[in-house]
């Protein structure tokens, strides 16, 4: 038995379409930030560095919960309704290893010390 969940679909779809305008957003605000900063040849202090490094990983984490969205919208057209828990899970635990991989260290900051991005 195959269902369709369109409703869930439409709402991924609306989640995903919302995120990559914020991506790019913050892409466009990071790029023309730090190109005034460098044409400007202003020496950035630590947090300047950091805060800089934070919009790079919200960035990465948006596209990584972007990834999950589509992961979990191909389950839902290719799976039945008692399988699609099982590949969710298997969906959510890619997206938690890149949301590790994206949480370097940052000057000695720990992960713990970041804010809870996904």
């Amino acid at each position: 038995m195959k269902y369709e969940l369109k409703e869930l679909k439409l709402a991924l779809e609306h989640i995903k379409e919302v995120q990559e305008m914020i991506i790019t957003l913050n892409h466009d605000s990071m790029t023309l930030l730090s190109d005034s900063i460098f044409d400007a040849d202003v020496d950035l202090c630590e947090d300047g560095f950091v805060a800089l490094q934070h919009q790079d990983i919200l960035t990465q984490q948006l596209n990584a919960s972007t990834e999950l969205l589509e992961m979990i919208t191909k389950h839902i057209d290719e799976g039945d309704l008692p399988n699609l828990d099982k590949n969710i899970a298997s969906a959510l635990k890619v997206a938690k290893a890149k949301k590790e991989a994206f949480l370097g260290n940052a000057f000695g900051e720990k992960h713990e010390d970041l804010s809870e991005l996904f």
